[in-house]
């Protein structure tokens, strides 16, 4: 019997990176704003069972869609009273991710105003499945 393998490669459509700050994250969502001329609000947070427990976790989130330009920006909190959104990621304590069709300069842009934020301890792009 011949054995078939399939290889799926994933197109990701969107901009992350990773942020550490000591900051809250409505002060990093300010400065983020700030920096790239955004008006991110805060909206619904994000809830997942990160384990078969009764209350799911609670990640706070900040987003603002731009019609116009198809695209939109979101701050995710990578922690909540129990647990982190992506343990891998231990040293992340926020998300930023953009989508719509920007380019490669257009990120290390934004990456590079987040960076500059005086609070920022460092930031970062993630790069999806790896």
């Amino acid at each position: 019997m011949t054995k078939f393998r399939l290889d799926i490669e994933y197109d990701y459509d969107f901009f992350l990176a990773g942020i550490a700050c000591h900051e809250k994250d409505y002060r990093l969502c300010w400065a983020v704003n700030t920096a790239l001329g955004l008006e991110m609000e805060r909206c619904s947070p994000l809830e997942i069972n990160l384990k078969k427990e009764e209350k799911p976790a609670v990640f706070t989130m900040y987003m603002y869609e731009n019609m116009e330009n198809d695209t939109a920006c979101y701050i995710v909190n990578n922690r909540s009273d129990r647990g982190l959104l992506i343990p891998e990621q231990k040293q992340v304590d926020c998300f930023f991710v953009a989508k719509g069709p920007f380019g490669k300069q257009e990120e290390e842009r934004m990456l590079l105003e987040i960076k500059n934020i005086p609070f920022v301890l460092t930031a970062f792009a993630l790069i999806p499945g790896e």
